[in-house]
């Protein structure tokens, strides 16, 4: 029997978008070239925040925390979140004033931010911030999860609702009768089906090029280190003005750093039937580094694992929802730049809607993939990132 919509990619915006659908009733198959989590879903620092996001994405935040308050007992499944705010630092004059800037327009967005001026204030929150910090902004209701434990939940949520998973298996290309989306081609078989959803990263532009058209993106990574257990020393998320690092420890007491976006000229390695991008020694160095600046406790730790992870980026920094042109029945979620993890609940519930024909309870026209036909500023070859989750 034919699928009603074949989802490719098992990260999370798949696998969230395949729990909403399978609650629908409707056949789901997923297929996945590597593992669940394979790619950026597994590789990120893992945060849910709402502090940071540029306007359009708010909203989809602010859902989104209202869902992973809860998402733990919805999902049947650990995701292994704790909500204990995002600090978000300042090392110097200008990044104080910017950060104060910030903390006061969101404010007026209504989240609940503060902007704390004082060290004292500071470390009281998290006692191992370096008293060399002048300012930061403090979003309580921010927090983190874990990446690969969240992925499963939605997973086995979706499997238990009669979704079906097809590991180590690769969507090779798509097929349309006139303008409507007929077959899906995998490395194994011809799928007959009328919808499909591209949440495959960095690799929708190549399922959607015999179509003519193509998703804006380009191409960089980050490094994420993580260190060896240590005692309990910090309960929010650390991040800096510029994005240039972020860290958080995990519940076993492992440090999880992760740099800004670096730029990137390598290639993606497959070893063992998994991808792997390796960062250089002095990527690996300046994250931590900046680490060290904010957080000189880590400089006592152990060193466990490094590793890269690829971000497909936007001109905007704003992820593609969206129909594809032309093609009735493909569905695109790409580009989230680095931030997608923490605003799952909100895509998956945008792209569920979508797909069944019906209206979002989220705004996404800021999503389309027409806007850089539009909008002629959002050209930017120099992305505005901001940090991860």
């Amino acid at each position: 029997m034919s699928p009603d919509i074949v989802i490719v990619g098992a990260g999370i915006t798949g696998c969230a978008t395949a729990y909403e659908l399978s609650k629908t009733g409707l056949k789901v198959e997923v297929i996945e070239k590597y593992a669940p989590a394979a790619m950026a879903s597994g590789w990120t620092l893992g945060g849910v925040r709402q502090s940071g996001r540029l306007l359009p994405e708010l909203p989809l935040a602010k859902y989104s925390v209202e869902q992973w308050s809860q998402l733990s007992h919805t999902l049947g499944y650990d995701t292994g979140y704790m909500q204990e705010g995002n600090l978000r630092l300042a090392r110097n004059e200008k990044e104080a004033k910017a950060i104060e800037t910030l903390a006061k327009k969101q404010k007026s967005d209504g989240l609940d931010i503060v902007y704390l001026s004082d060290i004292k204030e500071i470390q009281a929150i998290a006692p191992c911030v370096s008293s060399a910090i002048l300012a930061a902004s403090f979003c309580r209701t921010d927090g983190h999860a874990d990446p690969v434990a969240t992925v499963n939940a939605y997973k086995q949520a979706a499997q238990r609702n009669g979704a079906v998973f097809h590991i180590g298996e690769s969507v090779e290309a798509l097929s349309a009768e006139g303008d409507k989306l007929s077959t899906v081609i995998t490395s194994k078989r011809t799928i007959r089906t009328s919808r499909c959803l591209l949440a495959c990263g960095i690799g929708v532009n190549q399922l959607i090029h015999r179509f003519g058209i193509q998703v804006p993106l380009s191409f960089a990574i980050a490094t994420v280190i993580q260190t060896a257990p240590a005692a309990t020393l910090l309960k929010p998320v650390l991040g800096v003005a510029d994005g240039a690092v972020t860290l958080r420890q995990e519940r076993d007491g492992k440090f999880r750093l992760s740099s800004g976006v670096q730029k990137w000229s390598g290639e993606l390695i497959e070893k063992n039937g998994r991808p792997y991008v390796f960062p250089s020694s002095e990527k690996v160095y300046s994250t931590l580094k900046a680490g060290f600046e904010i957080c000189p406790s880590l400089k006592g730790l152990q060193m466990r694992r490094f590793w890269g992870g690829s971000i497909d980026l936007t001109p905007d920094a704003l992820p593609v929802l969206d129909r594809l042109p032309g093609v009735e029945g493909v569905y695109v979620a790409s580009g989230f730049s680095g931030h997608g993890f923490g605003i799952a609940p909100a895509v998956g519930h945008i792209l569920c809607r979508l797909i069944l024909g019906e209206a979002p309870e989220l705004a996404f026209q800021s999503f389309a993939l027409e806007r850089f036909e539009k909008n002629q500023s959002h050209t930017n070859p120099e992305p505005v990132v901001t940090l991860h989750g």
